[in-house]
């Protein structure tokens, strides 16, 4: 009976054991089911997600490319700043690409690889000599002779800030110490394990229980990579297990190589503002400025240790921190054998070596990038821009850049103090353009050039004063039958009486009237009474017709004081109109945008050159050689001191109304600048245009490299000497009178004291025809110039004739070739004439209207 029992009491048993078995099993199956199916789910997640893969990136940003060119004008130090835009480091011997030596004047360079917008430009050596700061011996690595070398362009940021930013790049590409520092300090097991490390984990957790806190996690690189795609950084248990799951499915499907890849991409490694920066490419240019592959080894273990916290660990905010934990990844290298025992010493001791926070700025140069993007959104999108990875090829020349910013920021400093000004209340804006092709070199918005917001350059629109002169006088050079450089223009008291009421009674800044003055004197020395008759006289219409020739869209009153500077412009607006003279008359629109590719470098679109011509070469160079002379004796003279005499630099100083506004715009034969000086609130800043702007401009124009010898003249253009009174002293008759160009269509006077004076023609006539004989000027074919075989004819005779002739009777011929001429005189108020007075007079300043507007230049 009992053993009936206990028989039925073990069947029960049994029976329950495998009901249970087999509600486990089938638990265990459903389990392993939904296991299966969710790992089936993950994997579809996983591999939609990275196999579709791709970067959301910033449009990435180049300056344009230094070309070296045999007998190229350069400084050392202009070179020394485009090597350092483009992180290249001087090495005693060049010994990888991007570095470069010097001996004593003799360069040898070590090009990158780059994608141009025209193709490839594979590494490669180039050695050149620069004496006299010209570029010659220009050679390749092999010994050959080249006419020219093109380094790589310098990355200057990225466009629209914000967000995540990285720059990729691809397993061959990544240095084999980044790869096996990063494997022995984050997973020594990682070549070995299928995404998850059990000893990893147990090795955690021994150190964890052995410290008593967490200090040490059991992540494999797969996995953080799978949390820094898919996840937040909140720590949970499901992550932890999904984390695990994908890692897994992640070694199933791809290699270690790849999976290395996208790890040294997607890592964060530091934060500026609103600005992610990822991955170890990045990393590379915002810590030290320099490419990934040319990092030091003490530089990659501080990468390699910014990945366990970048913000703990951060350079600038805990530099010791930082410092000890660098030394601890040196310690791990040299125990795994990457580095020596003797370099550790070495490295260890090193400075931490970052650059300047903030240096490598998506938008390092705001001013130049905010006119980049208007250039750019006629044809890409805001998305475009910030996700697609493009390639965005500018103009920008980073040496020009960055004395422009020293010029500015150092010059207004100076000023305030100089001139006990209240002290950051000045501000500042700069413009250089090329002037053959139009390229934006440079421009400055704020005194302070890196600050992101109103950007002057493009958006202050401030009065130009007597920046607006040279269209006058360019519209009555246009009439060569009835103005030329040496017209006489009357300078005398002017009212007139507007419709509404008012009264425009300009002034002259000395309030004293001139008389009788030469047209180019009175552009020199910027007189407004001389300057308001003429316009006048002209008519308003057909000068503001020149003011739009000239490339200008700026608003353009129809009022009187418009002839002398009654027009609000921008420094960038001004700039284009002054590179439109300095061309000859050929208006080439400012650009700073040459080309766009996607991220490969393959798909791109040219951005072409644009011009147009809207004044006659002959005029354009009369009136720029009138510029010349307010830089060499007018308003602007207080820089040539300071500038090479070999150069002709020619511009025109402008000043507003109670010296609110301070401006210069000049150019040289391959450069125009334009600076303006102002307070934001437009009081007053106690600064005329060659006391405040004219000093910065020079500090620019100074260390820029620039084409010696004088401007050939157009055909058309010839010089004549004349006297006081414009009127021509013709050499082969008399003596004296000034020197200048003429348009071929103009009809001189001849002097009185010229006449008759022909007692040596018999003796002319043996060196070949009188020149009486010579056809009239005006039945010459207008705007064709001179025959340069008669001219050099001429000029022969006239040297032989002043061999063959000594003592006083020569001088009945002028001056001996070569020798300088006699000052200009100019007619006193008598009537008599007296010799200008270039020294008398301290630095030139400029004439302002007390009524009206404000406007002009300052003549004390």
């Amino acid at each position: 009976m009992v053993s009936t029992k206990r028989r039925r009491t073990r069947a029960s048993t049994t029976k329950r054991r495998y009901r249970w078995l087999k509600l486990l099993f089938l638990l265990a199956l459903l389990g392993a089911l939904a296991l299966a199916g969710y790992m089936v789910y993950l994997d579809l997640q996983l591999r939609e997600r990275l196999d579709s893969r791709q970067y959301q990136l910033p449009a990435r940003v180049y300056a344009r490319p230094l070309v070296l060119r045999e007998g190229m004008v350069m400084h050392p130090g202009e070179l020394a700043s485009e090597f350092a835009a483009l992180s290249y480091r001087e090495q005693a011997v060049p010994s990888e690409p991007g570095s470069w030596t010097r001996e004593g004047m003799e360069y040898r360079v070590w090009r990158r690889d780059f994608i141009h917008s025209d193709g490839r430009s594979a590494g490669a050596v180039v050695s050149f000599r620069l004496r006299n700061d010209e570029i010659s011996n220009l050679r390749d690595g092999s010994g050959q002779r080249l006419a020219e070398f093109r380094l790589d362009a310098a990355n200057i940021g990225s466009l629209l800030g914000g967000g995540d930013d990285r720059n990729p790049v691809r397993f061959n590409e990544i240095p084999p110490l980044v790869a096996n520092t990063l494997i022995a300090v984050e997973d020594q097991d990682f070549l070995h394990h299928f995404g998850i490390s059990p000893r990893g984990i147990a090795r955690a957790m021994v150190a964890n229980v052995k410290a008593g806190r967490l200090v040490q996690g059991g992540s494999t690189i797969t996995q953080q990579l799978v949390k820094n795609i898919f996840f937040d950084h909140k720590p949970s248990l499901q992550r932890k297990i999904n984390e695990a799951l994908m890692a897994v499915l992640m070694e199933m499907h791809y290699d270690k190589g790849y999976i290395l890849q996208e790890y040294i991409n997607e890592v964060w490694l530091g934060q500026q503002g609103a600005r992610g920066i990822y991955g170890f490419g990045l990393a590379a240019e915002f810590y030290f400025q320099q490419p990934l592959d040319t990092l030091e080894p003490h530089q990659i273990a501080l990468l390699v240790g910014l990945a366990k916290g970048a913000s703990y660990y951060n350079p600038w905010r805990h530099p010791e921190r930082a410092q000890a934990r660098r030394n601890t990844v040196l310690d791990v290298m040299q125990t795994h054998g990457l580095i020596t025992q003797t370099q550790y010493a070495l490295y260890s001791t090193k400075s931490l070596g970052v650059v300047k926070g903030g240096v490598t700025a998506q938008n390092p140069y705001p001013a130049f990038t905010e006119r980049l993007l208007e250039e750019l959104r006629p044809y890409y999108s805001y998305e475009e821009l910030r996700t697609a990875g493009l390639r965005i090829y500018t103009t920008l020349a980073p040496s020009v850049q960055k004395l422009a910013e020293e010029a500015v920021s150092n010059g207004v400093q100076a000023l305030e103090k100089e001139r006990h000004i209240e002290d950051n209340s000045l501000q500042a804006a700069a413009v250089l353009l090329d002037n053959g092709s139009g390229n934006v070199l440079a421009m400055v918005g704020d005194r302070d050039p890196d600050y992101p917001g109103f950007n002057r350059a493009l958006e202050a629109r401030r009065q130009v004063g007597s920046l607006i002169k040279p269209a006058v006088y360019l519209t009555a050079l246009e009439r060569p039958l009835e103005y030329n450089l040496a017209t006489l223009l009357d300078d005398a008291p002017i009212r007139i009486e507007e419709a509404d009421g008012d009264v425009w009674m300009p002034q002259n800044f000395d309030k004293r009237a001139h008389g009788q003055i030469p047209l180019y004197v009175a552009l020199a020395k910027s007189y407004n009474l001389a300057t308001a008759h003429l316009g006048l006289d002209l008519g308003l219409q057909n000068v503001r017709q020149t003011i739009r020739r000239l490339g200008v869209e700026a608003h353009l009153p129809r009022v009187p004081a418009l002839l002398l500077g009654a027009v609000e412009m921008t420094p960038f607006e001004v700039a284009g109109m002054y590179q439109a003279i300095a061309n000859g008359g050929e208006a080439v629109q400012p650009r700073t945008l040459l080309a766009v590719a996607d991220a490969e470098g393959v798909r791109v679109q040219h951005f072409r050159r644009r011009t147009h011509r809207g004044v006659d070469p002959v005029p354009a160079y009369l009136l720029r050689w009138g510029l010349e002379q307010a830089v060499r004796e007018g308003t602007g003279r207080s820089s040539a001191k300071r500038l090479p005499g070999s150069v002709a630099f020619a511009g025109k100083t402008g000043t507003t109304n109670n010296n609110r506004d301070s401006w210069f715009a000049g150019f040289s034969p391959d450069v125009t600048a334009v600076v303006w000086l102002g307070r934001d609130d437009n009081e007053r800043t106690r600064l005329t245009g060659s006391t405040g702007a004219l000093p910065i401009w020079t500090e620019i124009m100074r260390k820029l490299p620039h084409q010696h010898g004088p401007i050939e003249p157009p055909r058309g253009v010839e010089f004549k000497p004349v006297n006081a009174r414009g009127q021509f002293m013709d050499p082969d008759y008399c003596r004296g009178g000034y020197e200048i160009p003429f348009s071929f269509e103009t009809r001189l006077q001849p002097a009185p004291e010229c006449r008759g004076q022909d007692r040596w023609r018999w003796f002319r006539n043996l060196f070949g025809r009188d020149r009486r004989d010579v056809a009239p000027r005006e039945q010459m074919t207008p705007g064709w110039g001179v025959n340069p075989s008669e001219q050099q004819l001429r000029e022969e005779r006239r040297r032989q004739l002043w061999e063959q002739l000594r003592g006083d009777d020569a001088e009945e011929f002028g001056p001996a070739p070569g020798s300088e001429d006699e000052p200009i005189e100019l007619p006193s108020e008598q009537g008599r004439s007296q010799p200008i007075d270039t020294e008398s007079r301290d630095v030139p300043g400029e004439e302002v209207q007390p009524t009206g507007p404000a406007l002009e230049d300052q003549w004390p």
